[in-house]
Order: structure tokens, then sequence, then C-alpha cells
């Protein structure tokens, strides 16, 4: 037991400490290529950009085909980490690199702490809690993307009657519904980055060659909201009907505005009940301590 024990220590180390390097660049890499995309047009970018070290180690070693990713795999996971705000080329890559990570580096941190504590815990209590901690790390990475998925679709339902408001201002004036989103995309990106850089990918995929429709139906593809459709809807039947523009987007951006409000009275009116909780656990007893402890000292005293 104690040579499997040398053996397996510093196999375990090795895994844990690339895995929290493989975390540290999935981190650094994806906020500098958003803040690049964000900064620079697509014309400005240079035609080949060298890959980082730590890239070009992601890419090579964490390929898709290495890891049995079909094609239909690969495209649903480049869809879920575009709505999670990775856009990244590599971010499947990333992906893969940090769910693997995961699962080596916190059983690893757990069976290194069982090693070293002074105690002993016994074998079987060892091995159920690393199988746990296992199956946590398997499942984080996704339960991860859902949270960033569900936190954007937040943020984007506050910044979208935003856009709208601008993009009226920009139609009224005299653009093009083209030139209008942009005019608009560096302010939006002050506000939500992310939703930025959905503007900018739907830039690119217009200067690209792919019509107005298509690239607004996988702008909203990409956001994930319902919303998202009903104004690519809006906006195909303007086009197709040859209505006014400006007129739609108005009527849209106020239901929208009352939708945002709806949506913050609803969010008001869930505090009572959010709030029950830490009343219960923290402030009551404190409370009743206050209350009651001047009668118990009193009590105590009278006893004696």
């Amino acid at each position: 037991m104690h040579e499997l024990e040398m053996i397996l220590v510093p196999a375990l180390t090795f895994g844990a400490v690339v895995a929290v390097i493989f975390a540290a660049g999935h981190y650094f890499a994806a906020h500098s290529r958003v803040q690049r995309r964000l900064t620079t047009t697509s014309a400005d970018l240079p035609n080949d950009q060298p890959l980082l070290p730590l890239q070009r180690f992601v890419v090579q070693y964490f390929e898709e085909g290495r890891f049995g990713v079909n094609d239909t795999q690969r495209e649903k996971l480049r869809r879920d980490l575009l709505k999670a705000g990775y856009f990244s080329p590599h971010a499947v890559n990333y992906y893969i690199g940090a769910r693997i990570g995961s699962v080596l580096l916190l059983p690893t941190l757990l069976f290194l702490a069982f090693t070293l504590a002074p105690g002993r815990i016994a074998p079987a209590v060892e091995i159920a809690l690393i199988s746990v901690t296992t199956l946590i790390a398997m499942v984080a990475p996704d339960a991860f993307i859902s949270r960033r998925q569900r936190a954007l679709a937040v943020r984007y339902r506050q910044v979208f009657p935003d856009m709208l408001d601008l993009l009226i201002i920009c139609v009224d004036a005299g653009l093009a519904l083209e030139s209008a989103f942009d005019r608009i995309r560096p302010e939006i990106a002050k506000q939500c980055p992310a939703l930025g850089a959905n503007l900018e990918l739907m830039g690119a995929e217009m200067r690209a060659g792919r019509s107005t429709i298509e690239a607004l139906v996988s702008f909203a593809a990409r956001l994930g909201l319902d919303e998202a459709g009903s104004f690519v809807t809006m906006l195909r039947q303007s086009l197709e009907l040859g209505s006014d523009i400006g007129d739609s987007l108005r009527v849209f951006a106020e239901e929208m505005r009352d939708r945002r409000l709806l949506m913050a009275e609803e969010a008001a009116n869930k505090l009572s009940v959010k709030i029950v909780l830490p009343l219960g656990v923290f402030i009551f007893p404190v409370i009743l301590l206050v209350i009651m402890l001047p009668v118990i000292i009193k009590l105590m005293s009278v006893l004696r």
C-alpha cells in the first residue's frame, strides 16, 4: 500500500497542476479574445494570428476527434458555449480540457488531503467521498455553462430595450438596418460586452455575404431568447412587406420596456418570500437571545 501511494501521489499531483493551468488559461484567453473582438473590427484583424503556447497545446491535445465528439455534438457544444458568452473559436477545446481537468483536479486534491491528513479515515469512506467528488466534477462544467446562460439571458433582457431605442434613433436618422447595427454596437458593448460581441458576429456574417434575415436568425439563436425570436420575426415581416421599420421598432420597444418593468416588479415581489429564511436563521435567534438573556441570568442568580 505504501509503494502504491508513492506512485499515485506524484502522478495525481502532476494532474492537479495541469488542470489548474488549463482552468487559468481558459479564463484569461477567453477574456482577452472577447476584449479584442469588442475593440477591433473584423476588417482590422490580421488573417493569421499566432496562437499562444497554451492555446496551441489545448488545440493540439484536446481536439474533438480525440475524445469521440462528432460534428453534431460539436455544433451543439458550440451553440451552448456561444449562449454562455464564450466566443473563442477554440471554446470547445477549452471546454473539453476544463472538463477533463476538473475530473482530475478535484478527486486528486481530495486524495492528497486524505493522504496527508494526520488521522486516517476508513478506506470505504475515502472511496465513497472520492466517487462523489468525481461525479460532481463531471457535472460541474455543464452546471457552470447553464448558470452562465441564465445570467446572460437576464442581462440580455435588461439591455434589449435600450438596443431597440438606439436602433430607432439610427433608423429615423436615415441609416439602413445594417448600418444602424454597426453604429450602435460600440454603445451596446459598453453596457453588455457579450451582446456587443454577438452584434459584432452578426455584422461579420453580413459582411461575409449572408443576408440580413439569415444573420438576424443566427443572432437570435445565439441569444436564446424568445424576445429575440419575436424581434427577428417582426423585422422579417417589415422587410418583406415594405412597412416602416421605425414604427415597428417603436411598438416592439414599448412592449419590451413593459416586459422589463413586469420582470422588475416580479423580482421585487419575490423579495418578501426570499427574506424569510435569512430572518429565521440569523435575525430572530439573535433577537430572542437579546430578550431572553437577562431573564436567564436573573433566574440563574435566583436559583443560586
